[in-house]
């Protein structure tokens, strides 16, 4: 998950579940079960792939706040930290619901028995507005919690909805015996344990990357982003390299900066160019050419551009 935004895998998993949430709702069949299985299984590995994300985030972040007192700095790691600790105790709840969802097929982990369990008991569990435990109500709230204090500790106001009812997925917004349901009605009505665990799986890997979005937006207001130079060049860029007797000479002065641990790639209309050393230690792109003539203008001279 390592841009913020989805991968293709990402989003096509996601279409993968919004239609077999479709099929689900026209015909419940072990080999649509089945396909809910893998799709769990392969959200799980996506879910581990986004935590080891945001630890290297936010390892990032911790550095370079190290670095500096600069009030901005700070702030943005303490936030960084809320972000991790926000998402860390989410996914913690939403994974011991995964647990009681298991426990009503009688166990702790996913099985054949999961797989062909086709009873509602899970929708029972989460929509009964009769239930001691209101598990479902819970779960709802937990996910507009999570997206708005996100958003107040990123300062991104983009996030979508994670409960977000079929009258604003594009796929079931015109369907009639969908668009009236809420949120918990849609995701769980008539639906297979191992359906409801695919469905609150994907919402783990939803929120991984709402969290890898806030920690790159906050990894930039903390500066790990920039480029820390360790070697100098002073360097003069004159105005002409030709001045006649008596003629002002012009020119600036600057220092041009390298950094060790990043090997530069120099290009020139396109073609990659050979990287040299200077004596310094600085790393420099190598341009050489035959100057080629033509277009001459009155005073004998042929203006050329490069990339």
């Amino acid at each position: 998950m390592a841009s913020g935004k989805e991968t293709p895998r990402q989003k096509m998993i996601g279409m993968m579940y919004l239609v077999l949430t479709a099929l689900l709702a026209l015909q419940v069949s072990n080999a649509v079960l089945e396909k809910f299985a893998i799709i769990n299984e392969t959200l799980a590995t996506l879910i581990e792939d986004g935590k080891k994300k945001s630890e290297a985030t936010m390892q990032a972040i911790i550095e370079e706040a190290g670095k500096s007192q600069s009030p901005k700095v700070v702030e943005a790691k303490d936030k960084a930290q809320k972000v991790r600790d926000l998402t860390k105790t989410t996914i913690e709840y939403i994974d011991g619901l995964k647990l009681r969802m298991l426990k009503q097929s009688g166990t702790d982990k996913v099985t054949e028995n999961v797989i062909n369990d086709h009873s509602s008991k899970v929708a029972t569990m989460m929509i009964d507005p009769n239930s001691k435990d209101q598990e479902g109500k819970k779960y709802e709230k937990l996910l507009n919690d999570y997206v708005k204090q996100i958003s107040e500790l990123s300062g991104i106001k983009e996030f979508d909805k994670l409960a977000k009812p079929p009258k604003e997925i594009p796929l079931f917004a015109g369907d009639e015996d969908h668009v009236r349901k809420d949120y918990l009605t849609f995701t769980f009505e008539n639906t297979p344990v191992i359906a409801a665990l695919a469905s609150v799986t994907q919402t783990e890997t939803k929120i991984l990357e709402y969290e890898a979005r806030a920690l790159d937006k906050l990894r930039e207001d903390a500066g790990a982003d920039r480029i820390s130079f360790d070697q100098f060049v002073p360097m003069v860029r004159a105005k002409s390299s030709v001045v006649a007797a008596g003629a002002k000479y012009e020119a600036q002065m600057f220092l041009t900066g390298s950094s060790t641990a990043i090997l530069p790639e120099f290009y020139k209309d396109g073609a990659k160019l050979n990287v040299i050393e200077d004596k310094t230690g600085v790393k420099m792109g190598k341009v050489e050419f035959i100057a080629s003539g033509g277009n001459y203008d009155s005073h004998g001279f042929a203006k050329k551009s490069f990339k």
